[in-house]
């Protein structure tokens, strides 16, 4: 082959038309999916970020958003709907008649901290494929929380007892017997209507708790007594009997009369309706024991019982003595088998060389030796809820709870009724200060809650103020309600614990004197600060209380005001009767250590004051959303606007 010769001038090498190289289309196509993606769980991962420990999403619970909230920011909201749910008056139908009630009558509590809970794990559950394929499906929809709650079961049983007499009208008669002038007449038994017990209080937690103004039809029954007319015959028989003569107790050549009129005085009657439903006649001991009295010194030396003597902050026993008695409830069980016998003569009921019902050793065993605690808080003087404050600390005064034993405040102390001498006074219901008999005796619980806190009693059940007072702790606190809420301790002390109240015309103090190794620590709640002083250290087996209330966190914004019609009112005129004031949270925690060094237990929990709003009296016609027009001009003899800044505790 002959080699190339030279490359003429001016020609040129072949050359491709462009230079661009051809892209897989697969390729692209994965680029923009890979973006895509990246970008995509990039924005989930700061979702994720910047929503933790707050609720995820669009979260509603009954309307209200929860959605960003912090836990504690959720609860406080929630605290707000109960207020409003408690402040609705819920309209029953019962045998065609609407019944209205208030839902704090019934018990009725929001669930809070389960609905959080529930609002927290939305988006939450499952592994990170699971959570990442909520929230892509999640992004435009919103999650709804379930309303839940609860009522009283007592609370209910008292309102549809009432409800049975009052509106239905038509009670069963269960059969008895009745005392008439001296006669014992039967009233045989009968059928009635009344609250279907079982289906009642479902229907009335979820008309509350769906608030939507619907009345629920509580259902009734027909209640069939189990007592026969031959059973009240029996019992109509034996009464007659009893009350037929006279009867004689007899001791040792001497006897004792009672006369047809005093067992006419003495009888009683009960119809028993749980178990085997039976009619019982007896006599009343505390009667029967008013015509023993004047004859008690012919046969007895009444024994002189023991009891505990406190001088200052000294605790002693002074001895009791032995001696002989008749026994009132032997006395009228006697009686009853005496008269139903065919000669109507018994024996008198006489213990000879008795102990005292309170024994010297009874209470020397109880193991109270010395001042553990107290506590004292102070309030105004002469108001009506002092008078209730102090009648509620006479009925706890020299109360003993045994080593183990559970004190329930309501349990012991039962409702608040005038009957029992206590007043209306100011109490908080749904956020504003409404008067209700024995209102103010809070004060009393925060006082001995602070004698069990620093005395390190085991603390059951508590229920601090959903609204902040300084009269009492911040955080260490309780309030109390008939039925709900409670306060309730337990002594997990080895030895007993004596609760001793003292008050004067502007305090309450509660102490606990038992045996905490000879530690003693006092405090009180004054202008807004409380202090604690341990009067004594005690030995190495005592319990040292620490206490520590974190600062205020969770802040929330006062409440929208409220308005009232006041036609005394000229339409510039306006009277404040409440001021507003914003809420917050505090962490509380309590260490109990032995002799000071060993941690024994801790407790820590959050306390949550609600906002309050402000109560504004104005002229009707001034009230927003009412469409009464206004007057052009006003005549008022009220006195010039005032304001209330604050309202009496309860």
């Amino acid at each position: 082959m002959p080699a190339p010769g030279p490359r003429p001038v001016g020609a040129a090498f072949p050359m491709r038309n462009t230079f661009l190289f051809r892209i897989n289309p697969f390729l692209a196509a994965a680029v923009i999916v890979g973006v895509f993606f990246a970008v995509l769980f990039s924005t989930y991962g700061l979702t994720r970020a910047f929503s933790a420990g707050e609720v995820m999403g669009r979260v509603e619970v009954s309307g209200t958003a929860l959605g960003g909230l912090t836990r504690d920011q959720a609860l406080n909201t929630m605290v707000g709907v109960e207020d409003e749910y408690l402040a609705t008056t819920l309209n029953v139908s019962l045998d065609d008649e609407t019944v209205p009630v208030l839902p704090p009558v019934t018990g009725f509590d929001i669930d809070e901290e389960a609905i959080v809970d529930e609002a927290l794990k939305i988006g939450r559950e499952g592994n990170a494929s699971n959570q990442f394929l909520w929230w892509l499906s999640n992004i435009f929809s919103t999650n709804e929380v379930e309303l839940t709650g609860s009522v009283d079961p007592e609370a209910l049983e008292i309102l549809f007892d009432q409800w049975d007499a009052d509106v239905i009208g038509m009670p069963a008669s269960l059969g008895s017997l009745e005392l008439v002038d001296g006669v014992v007449n039967p009233v045989y038994p009968a059928p009635g209507t009344g609250v279907d017990r079982d289906a009642a209080p479902g229907l009335m937690l979820t008309a509350m708790l769906e608030n939507n103004g619907l009345t629920p039809v509580l259902p009734t029954v027909r209640i069939i007594p189990k007592l026969s007319d031959a059973d009240v015959d029996e019992a109509l028989a034996e009464a007659n009997q009893l009350l037929s003569g006279d009867i004689r107790l007899l001791y040792t050549g001497s006897e004792i009369v009672f006369t047809v009129e005093q067992l006419v005085e003495a009888y009683r009657t009960e119809t028993i309706a749980e178990g085997a439903p039976q009619i019982i006649n007896f006599f009343d001991p505390d009667i029967i024991n008013r015509y023993l009295i004047p004859v008690r010194a012919l046969f007895e030396a009444a024994p002189v019982n023991a009891e505990f003597v406190i001088e200052g902050d000294e605790i002693r026993v002074e001895p009791g003595l032995r001696g002989t008695r008749i026994d009132q409830n032997e006395a009228a069980l006697r009686l009853y088998v005496a008269g139903i016998s065919d000669d109507r003569t018994g024996q008198l009921a006489l213990v000879e060389d008795a102990d005292p019902e309170v024994t010297t050793e009874a209470l020397e065993s109880l193991g109270i030796n010395h001042l553990v605690s107290s506590f004292t808080t102070y309030h105004r003087c002469c108001e009506s809820r002092v008078t209730n404050i102090q009648t509620f600390a006479d009925t706890v005064d020299g109360v003993i709870v045994l080593p183990g034993e559970e004190f329930s405040l309501n349990g012991h102390v039962g409702q608040r009724t005038t009957a029992g001498g206590y007043l209306p006074a100011g109490t908080i219901v749904a956020g504003e200060l409404q008067d209700t008999v024995g209102g103010g005796v809070s004060q009393f619980a925060t006082t001995i809650y602070n004698a069990i806190f620093w005395g390190g009693y085991e603390d059951i059940d508590h229920k601090p103020h959903s609204y902040y007072f300084s009269r009492y702790p911040e955080g260490i606190e309780a309030t109390i309600s008939w039925l709900t809420p409670d306060l309730v301790f337990r002594n997990n002390d080895t030895e007993a614990v004596l609760i001793d109240t003292v008050y004067s015309g502007d305090s309450i103090t509660v102490r606990f004197f038992g045996d905490n190794d000879g530690r003693i620590v006092k405090g009180d709640q004054r202008s807004g600060n409380t202090n604690i002083e341990v009067i004594a250290e005690g030995g190495p087996n005592a319990l040292w209380v620490e206490g520590e209330v974190s600062g205020r966190f969770a802040r929330t914004s006062p409440r929208e005001p409220r308005y009232k019609p006041n036609e005394a009112l000229g339409v510039d005129e306006v009277i404040q009767t409440q001021s507003e004031r914003g809420g917050w949270s505090v962490n509380v925690t309590r260490r109990i250590l032995l002799g000071g060094a060993t941690l024994v237990s801790t407790q820590e929990w959050t306390v949550r004051y609600s906002p309050t709003f402000a109560v504004f009296e104005v002229h009707p016609c001034m009230v927003p959303g009412q469409e009464e027009t206004c007057p052009t001009t006003t005549t008022s003899t009220t006195t010039p606007p005032t304001t209330s800044t604050s309202a009496p505790p309860p």
